[in-house]
């Protein structure tokens, strides 16, 4: 039987905060990769407060940057290291537990890495086999490179958001905040790191990966493109890149199907199909429909019962986090052999694999590992004398 943790025995270091380099990790700590996700007090993922940004004040911070669920959902199965990468020891730290990994993954501004003495010419020193991947915004040998960027100004600068239109009217939507760029960006990753992981393990050398986040949406979004679309038809192929209207109906037992009307179809015809569509039931309507060869799908509508936006068995998973509870987020999108990618371990509160990483992995006396604690209780930096 095949593993269900296939990156069993690869260690990634994950520099990156946010959505896109921690769904990545993500990813990799899925299929069985020990991630060790590194942030620092003053200056941990965004995403912790992600949804709790008014809870400022009504709990103490280091109770209130461990409430997200976002950040929950993006983060199973891995690490938490502190550590403040603009500290000479801290930073010497990291580069030793470099040596002792298989991949680097960073979402900063190009150019951050340089700034704090971590770039990969750095890195190859202790570890000639290490894989570096740089999922920026724009990508290094961009003009735009030193701007900081998020999803949907990404999604816009790609012209993403030009092709999501109202069907009905054909005027400009864009997207809701929820962008596709960023988990976009994520899968990119995950092939080009384990790509570059194998070639690492059968050569001796690593490589630096680069990916320009937008590129990576740009790709997507010329789907939609006008001059591919009359390529495609050039060579006389079907093209489905223009649709007509779609429209959600209801069946006779409640149920609701959406349509995806072809542009060609005429107002008569669609009339008679939308009325022969309320007097079927769902099942009934979705071969009724296929005899039309006109595009359909059920519409799931149960969140109450099956969990909102599932769509499979065991879509959502049951956790405990040590600090908000018991809670559910969405699995990994595959199966291996017919199992789910196991849940591990909750999202990581901030610093806790300290003691793991800094004890047994670098070795550093128990003093210093107390110094990084006190920092967080007492919320000023300790130094010994």
């Amino acid at each position: 039987m095949t593993s269900v943790l296939p990156l069993k025995g690869i260690r990634v270091i994950e520099l990156c905060w946010v959505w896109s380099g921690p769904l990545l990790g993500q990813f990799l700590a899925d299929l069985g990769a020990e991630v060790i996700k590194v942030e620092w007090f003053k200056r941990y993922d965004l995403y912790r407060t992600r949804g709790v940004e008014r809870m400022a004040g009504k709990y103490h911070e280091s109770i209130r940057r461990e409430m997200s669920q976002s950040f929950h959902g993006l983060n199973r199965n891995k690490i938490g290291l502190a550590m403040d990468l603009k500290n000479t020891k801290h930073r010497d730290g990291l580069i030793d537990l470099v040596a002792q990994s298989d991949l680097v993954i960073e979402n900063f501004t190009s150019g951050t890495l340089d700034r704090l003495g971590l770039n990969y010419e750095k890195l190859c020193q202790v570890n000639k086999a290490i894989v570096l991947l740089s999922l920026s915004g724009f990508g290094a040998s961009s003009r735009l490179s030193q701007m900081r960027a998020y999803g949907l100004v990404l999604s816009a600068l790609s012209g993403m958001e030009a092709n999501i239109l109202d069907s009905k009217n054909g005027q400009f939507i864009g997207s809701p905040t929820f962008v596709a760029s960023d988990p976009n960006a994520a899968t990119y990753g995950l092939f080009a790191a384990i790509s570059a992981i194998i070639e690492a393990r059968k050569t001796g050398f690593g490589s630096h990966v680069e990916i320009s986040q937008l590129e990576a949406i740009a790709h997507v979004a010329a789907a939609k493109d006008a001059e591919l679309n009359s390529f495609a038809e050039s060579l006389g192929l079907e093209t489905k890149f223009d649709q007509g209207q779609k429209e959600m109906i209801p069946c006779k037992d409640g149920k609701y199907v959406c349509v995806a009307w072809p542009q060609n179809i005429s107002e008569p015809e669609k009339n008679r199909i939308y009325d022969e569509i309320l007097e079927f039931h769902c099942e009934e309507v979705q071969k009724l429909i296929e005899s039309h060869q006109i595009e359909i799908v059920s519409v799931v509508e149960q969140s109450s019962e099956i969990g909102a936006g599932a769509s499979a068995k065991e879509t959502l998973i049951s956790t405990v986090h040590p600090i908000t509870g018991p809670e559910d987020i969405v699995a990994a999108p595959w199966w291996i052999d017919g199992r789910r990618a196991p849940l591990r371990k909750p999202a990581p509160t901030l610093g806790e694999g300290n003691d793991y990483v800094l004890g047994s992995l670098l070795k550093w006396p128990q003093e210093d590992r107390i110094e990084i604690s006190l920092f967080d209780l007492d919320k000023r930096h300790v130094s010994k004398k």
